[in-house]
């Protein structure tokens, strides 16, 4: 952003506004995609449902924020539904977006499959995490599959190479020159850490996400809809006052206010920028 040229006396033209704020909404949908992958757009009664998917989500988080929820339940079903909307929502590739692929609803359906299982074992289930069973094999490996693909579909392949790297580390150790030798793990073992108790996928990384994280998403969402943009942006204009600069430092501190509870880079982007663009190209921003 440079430095605001002498304020302008209009804004531009309607028809070019349009055009401009066309062009905009296009780049905006480039810059989600490169920050957050990209992402379906279904209608109908697909769009209908994930939607009631994502409702039912957000309501029962709000529901163990208030009430007591076992560890195991809460997380087990947090991991579930986000696996399912991230199989649902984002494609394998980009050339298959807003398209409804028979192997996205496998996988979607084998996350809630591998959670419910978990989840119906009960206290059996996770004492048996140093002898898991056939099944429990099974179901495991499925899991740290599962996770391993959701992450390379929401944020590209650096995360999935990471866990690929650390789990090929669990299994060469004995292999490996010291300083980093070990005894090693077998799949049995790294199984039933992993997926049968919670100090693996379900550990504290689960549980900030479930107890907090979401939350705030929640938040962020609810204020970008219910016109929260616009009033931060507002508020931070009556701040600032009226001067050429006002325009910028006003946008930084309402990104400060809305980006802070919302804790979404992109989403305070698109909900303050669609509002401060016009303020800002009147006041001479480039």
């Amino acid at each position: 952003m440079t430095q605001p040229a002498a304020p302008q006396d209009d804004l531009l033209p309607d028809d070019g506004l349009a055009a401009l704020n066309e062009e905009q909404r296009h780049k905006v949908e480039e810059f989600i995609e490169e920050e957050e992958g990209s992402f379906n757009r279904y209608k109908g009664w697909l769009a209908a449902f994930l939607t009631a998917v994502a409702v039912v989500t957000s309501v029962f988080h709000l529901y163990s924020a208030y009430a007591i929820v076992r560890t195991d339940l809460l997380r087990g079903v947090h991991v579930g539904l986000v696996l399912f909307l991230s199989f649902m929502l984002f494609p394998v590739a980009r050339r298959f977006r807003h398209r409804l692929m028979w192997f996205d609803v496998l996988l979607a359906l084998l996350s809630v499959a591998v959670i419910a299982y978990m989840l119906a074992g009960g206290d059996d289930f996770t004492d048996r995490n140093t002898m898991p069973n056939t099944w429990d094999m099974v179901f495991g490996v499925a899991l740290i599959a599962l996770v391993i693909e959701a992450t390379r579909r929401t944020s590209g392949w650096i995360m999935p190479i990471v866990i690929a790297f650390f789990i090929a580390y669990a299994f060469a150790g004995p292999w490996l020159p010291e300083p980093w030798t070990h005894r090693g793990y077998d799949i049995s073992r790294l199984v039933g850490h992993m997926y049968m108790t919670l100090e693996g996928i379900f550990g504290t990384a689960v549980d900030v996400s479930a107890t907090l994280i979401i939350l705030f998403t929640i938040y962020g969402a609810f204020l970008q809809y219910s016109g929260a943009g616009k009033f931060f942006l507002d508020f931070s204009f009556s701040l600032m006052g009226g001067k050429s600069s006002s325009a910028g430092r006003a946008v930084v501190m309402s990104s400060f206010l809305l980006g802070g509870p919302s804790g979404s880079g992109v989403a305070t982007t698109v909900t303050i920028g669609s509002v401060a663009y016009p303020m800002l190209a009147k006041s001479g921003y480039e």
